[in-house]
């Protein structure tokens, strides 16, 4: 091959390497966040943000079903976000939701999947602990969640305002969840759930609260 058709082709490889990376950077895949959190009562409302682009004239959300997905509503305006609201949560609306944007002739690709669980239908699990709930730093913290009733198989201790802090097991009548070891960012109020693994969605009533108050010491200044 001639070296100036090796130089054409070069080039043109790097042309379309920088078009596509160019589209892409257009396209970046929405985020959803959810007001008030990812566990909403029965018959509550919530709702959820699907941020895209500002010149993005279509959003798109979408409750997966197994394989396929079910397009719950359409929002039709130029916009860098939309706003969808849930109503009522019930074992029908609650589930795994998706979204994505159109911008030309163009779908962006499908945003990370949110889960969205109703509480209420089952009778409050009991959350207790032996320990203090004035802690010091660096130590560890075991909270006890148990139900009366036996047919639950899950459990889920939930941080209030994070729910990326949930922890989840499996046990008949009661778990253990552990926490620590603990500093500030542990302080904060603490329910737990029950629910049975082939209805992952649908969650019991929550637990009483509990209020995790971590002691600061305070130092006086003094000269030594």
């Amino acid at each position: 091959m001639d070296p100036e058709d090796i130089t054409i082709i070069l080039c043109l490889v790097l042309c379309l390497g920088q078009r596509i990376q160019a589209q892409e950077g257009d396209f970046p895949i929405p985020t959803m966040c959810v007001f008030p959190g990812f566990v909403i009562p029965w018959n509550g409302s919530v709702k959820i943000l699907c941020r895209g682009t500002s010149e993005s004239f279509l959003y798109q959300l979408f409750i997966l079903e197994n394989s396929t997905h079910k397009v719950v509503e359409e929002k039709i305006g130029f916009q860098k976000e939309a706003a969808f609201v849930i109503s009522p949560m019930n074992e029908s609306t609650a589930g795994r939701y998706g979204c994505r944007y159109r911008k030309g002739y163009r779908w962006s690709e499908q945003s990370k999947t949110l889960q969205l669980k109703v509480s209420g239908l089952y009778e409050k699990p009991l959350l207790t602990t032996h320990q203090s709930l004035v802690m010091m730093g660096r130590e560890n913290l075991s909270l006890r969640c148990s139900s009366a009733h036996g047919s639950f198989d899950r459990f889920s201790l939930v941080k209030e305002g994070n729910a990326s802090l949930t922890q989840h097991q499996h046990g008949e009548h009661w778990v253990v969840f552990k926490l620590g070891p603990v500093d500030l960012s542990f302080a904060r109020n603490y329910r737990c759930y029950v629910w049975h693994s082939s209805n992952p969605y649908v969650w019991s009533a929550p637990s009483d609260t509990l209020e995790l108050i971590m002691a600061v010491k305070e130092y006086r200044r003094g000269s030594c």
